[in-house]
């Protein structure tokens, strides 16, 4: 095990976006950053998904190879999504909003693997793409998925809660039958709720 190759407070990642400050940091932006070995082509479709449903600019943006956080490896090779979220918090420096990708699976207190995680407050939210594909798939059903649990969790970041609508995109996933149920939309309330608190009518944290 070894810990992230930017170190535990994170100093190494500033200088690397301190140009892209000034060109990428509006009020809005969204950055997409997936990590080495995660599928392009998987990420472009999510950056679509994620442009659609938010009306945003999504930015994908690349690390210089060593540059992605690591957190410490868990039991089962997964690492822990709060402390992969953490490390990515300096993005927001640049970014409204910051969604990280990976393919490793992700480790949460209480249950044996998330899909993804989001920590409102920050507004940093990171997604797996190790348990959202079968063997002999076809890679779009993976794209599909990643891009309901993209907008799911960024749903989240803006202070959406879960929801009872098995088709709305803000139902919670027990497994992948419910991903693959649910469709790539806010229904009407989340909708709604999610316009209200874009224009800052009100905030609310998902507990």
């Amino acid at each position: 095990m070894r810990q992230s190759a930017l170190g535990s407070d994170n100093h190494n990642i500033l200088p690397v976006f301190s140009e892209m400050k000034g060109r990428s940091g509006k009020t809005g932006a969204i950055a997409l950053v997936p990590a080495e070995g995660v599928n392009i082509w998987v990420v472009d479709i999510v950056k679509i998904a994620l442009q659609g449903a938010f009306c945003e600019d999504v930015s994908v943006i690349a690390l210089p190879e060593g540059e992605w956080p690591r957190a410490m490896l868990e039991e089962k090779g997964q690492v822990r999504a709060s402390g992969l979220i953490k490390q990515l918090e300096p993005l927001r420096l640049a970014f409204d909003r910051v969604l990280g990708v990976v393919s490793t699976g992700l480790s949460h207190p209480g249950v044996n693997h998330v899909f993804g995680l989001t920590e409102p407050e920050t507004r940093v939210s990171v997604m797996s793409l190790c348990h959202l594909g079968r063997r002999g798939e076809a890679l779009i059903k993976m794209a599909r998925r990643a891009s309901k649990t993209a907008i799911h969790e960024l749903g989240h970041s803006y202070g959406l809660r879960h929801c009872g609508d098995h088709k709305c995109v803000m139902f919670f996933s027990f497994n992948l039958s419910d991903t693959d149920y649910k469709e790539s939309r806010f229904c009407k309330k989340c909708g709604e709720e999610l316009s209200l608190l874009k224009s800052g009518a009100y905030d609310r944290k998902e507990v």
